[in-house]
């Protein structure tokens, strides 16, 4: 086997390059690592899950019970 008997894959949304098949592999709708799992890593998923479904960050700073 050779350097000609393989192909390059591309992901499907971004076209970065994802690795080297067999020619004669089938592969539907490839993606890469950012495009398959696009919430970031760590710490920054909280943050990111709250932007996403509060449109207004500052109603978290206020307390839901107030007690008078």
């Amino acid at each position: 086997m050779n350097d000609y008997d393989m192909k390059s894959i591309r992901c499907c949304k971004c076209d970065k390059f994802v690795g080297e098949l067999d020619y004669d592999a089938v592969v539907t709708l490839p993606k890469c690592g950012r495009c398959a799992n696009p919430l970031p890593e760590g710490d920054d998923k909280v943050m990111y899950i709250v932007n996403k479904f509060n449109k207004n960050p500052q109603s978290l700073t206020t307390p839901l019970i107030t007690t008078a």
